[in-house]
């Protein structure tokens, strides 16, 4: 699953040995710092994804509760404080209003 917060983007995939456990990825260390701020991320230089933490699901269940429960702005692209990530989202943004686009939406 890719998952675009205000602090970051990570990547969360299933662990492949550990069934009660998840691989949290991210391209920025700072990005999993924003949903798992107690976490050191290990660092594989040859990686796509260089910075990853090992959580138990249902921490990761906890700390999306976290933010949801605590989210207060309406608009996510305002949220963003980190101008080159938010430049990110906002390309993001923009192809998947142009995939909408072709698909019929409005």
């Amino acid at each position: 699953m890719w998952l675009f917060v205000s602090g970051g983007f990570v990547s969360i995939v299933a662990h492949r040995h550990q069934p009660m456990h998840v691989l949290v990825r991210a391209r920025h260390p700072e990005h999993i710092a924003a949903l798992f701020p107690d976490l050191e991320p290990t660092v594989l230089d040859s990686a796509d994804y260089r910075f990853r933490v090992v959580v138990h699901r249902t921490a990761v269940q906890r700390a999306l509760h976290h933010y949801v429960a605590g989210m207060d702005y309406d608009n996510f692209k305002a949220s963003i404080r980190d101008d080159p990530y938010h430049d990110v989202c906002l390309d993001v943004w923009r192809t998947m209003w142009a995939y909408g686009k072709r698909e019929g939406g409005e």
